[in-house]
């Protein structure tokens, strides 16, 4: 999929604001949310909001029948409006699995607490980790609804824009790499962008996307990149039907190759 195809970009809020309701509005009429739901949009100006767990340009809140997407200006206008489309999808697919918590759920104290026998730090740690792969496993449920409704390309667009390489993030992977528990809860987080990079290869949309993943985590180790294979084919195993056990068996895969060696 050729990145230079639309080169336009978002000029200003106002432009940010009409494209942000067109592309919600294009979700829900193929994935209807509750007609209960209120969804709102508050735009935000600055960077951040010390009221919010901002982990990226939107951020959305499920809340008491109300569906709140939080946008950042700042960090949106300057992009294409497929990779704005494809950033809102995934927000709007993600809280689309909120509204069905029984199918993602888990206990830990029954499913992971027998496999390791820890408590204090480790047992935050480990809390950690379940709760990154919790989130790529999510997150790959999510790129798969928006792939089957024909939004592989906005997705692309997204997950391209999001890939932002630095020399930092070599340096702080070998400062890590060699304490297993650290190395692993990096892995998980990171795979949360994995998964749906790796998914987007498969389906054949755009297999180029995961070759310049690569590019970009070169300073990754050849075992560390094999576990991120590894997490990916654990996942991709029907995860709606299964995704208690294939959650557990995912940390079985960082318990055995990281934190039992």
């Amino acid at each position: 999929m050729d990145t230079n195809q639309d080169q336009s970009t978002i000029s200003d809020p106002a432009e940010l604001a009409e494209l942000t309701d067109h592309f919600i509005e294009q979700f829900c009429s193929q994935i209807a949310f509750p007609s209960s739901l209120t969804i709102l949009v508050e735009r935000h100006a600055r960077d951040g909001n010390e009221h919010l767990p901002q982990a990226g340009p939107v951020y959305a809140k499920l809340e008491h029948q109300k569906l709140t997407i939080h946008l950042f200006e700042k960090a949106l206008v300057g992009i294409s409006p497929p990779a704005l489309q494809g950033c809102l999808d995934m927000a709007l697919a993600y809280q689309q699995l909120a509204l069905e918590p029984k199918l993602y759920r888990f206990n830990f104290q029954k499913q992971f607490r027998p496999l390791f026998y820890i408590s204090g730090s480790g047992l935050h740690m480990v809390r950690q980790m379940v709760a990154h792969l919790e989130t790529g496993l999510k997150n790959l449920i999510a790129a798969q609804m928006l792939i089957d409704i024909g939004h592989g390309k906005p997705l692309f667009y997204y997950y391209y824009h999001k890939i932002n390489p630095s020399v930092g993030d070599a340096e702080n992977y070998q400062r890590l790499v060699a304490h297993q528990w650290i190395r692993a809860i990096f892995l998980c987080n990171i795979n949360k962008d994995f998964a749906p990079v790796a998914l987007l290869k498969q389906t054949g949309i755009a297999p180029e996307l995961e070759s310049y993943w690569w590019r970009c985590h070169t300073y990754l180790s050849p075992e560390d990149k094999g576990i991120l294979k590894a997490l990916f084919k654990q996942s991709n195993q029907n995860p709606v039907i299964h995704f208690a056990e294939i959650l557990v068996g995912l940390f079985k895969i960082i318990n055995s190759q990281l934190l039992t060696q």
